[in-house]
C-alpha cells in the first residue's frame, strides 16, 4: 500500500483493559509498540486500530475519536505537506520530521505520514 487509509485512533483510559479485550476477546494482534498507545492489527488485514491513552475525561457515548491517519510514500508526503503550508492550513502538531497533524473543514484531525 502506498498511501491511502492506514488507521483510527481512539482515545482510552485504561490501555491494559482495551489491550485485553480487542487482543483476548476479538483476537487482534499487536502491530508494533509504542508508549502510551496501543496499535492493533486486524487479522488477514493491515488496517490498524489505535488506541490512546489519555488522563482526560471524556464521554464515549459523545464519541472517543481522537484523529486518523494517512500514509504517504516520502516523496509523495513532502508534496502534500508542501501543499498543506501553501493553503495556509495550520499544523497544529507534529511527530519527528515523519508526521503532522492538521485539522480539516469538519473539525477533525488528520495525520499526515510517511514512516
Amino acid at each position: 500500500m502506498s498511501h491511502g487509509l492506514r488507521h483510527l485512533a481512539l482515545k482510552t483510559r485504561d490501555l491494559a483493559a482495551t489491550e485485553r479485550f480487542y487482543r483476548e476477546v476479538l483476537g487482534l494482534r499487536i502491530a508494533f509498540p509504542h508508549e502510551g498507545m496501543l496499535f492493533l492489527e486486524t487479522p488477514g488485514g493491515r488496517d490498524l486500530l489505535n488506541f490512546v491513552e489519555t488522563r482526560a475525561r471524556f464521554d464515549p457515548a459523545a464519541g472517543g475519536f481522537d484523529h486518523f491517519g494517512l500514509h504517504f510514500p516520502r516523496p509523495r508526503w513532502r508534496k502534500v505537506c508542501a501543499r498543506v503550508k501553501a493553503e495556509g492550513i495550520r499544523v497544529h502538531g507534529r511527530r519527528g520530521n515523519t508526521a503532522i497533524y492538521i485539522e480539516d473543514p469538519n473539525g477533525y484531525t488528520v495525520e499526515l505520514y510517511c514512516d
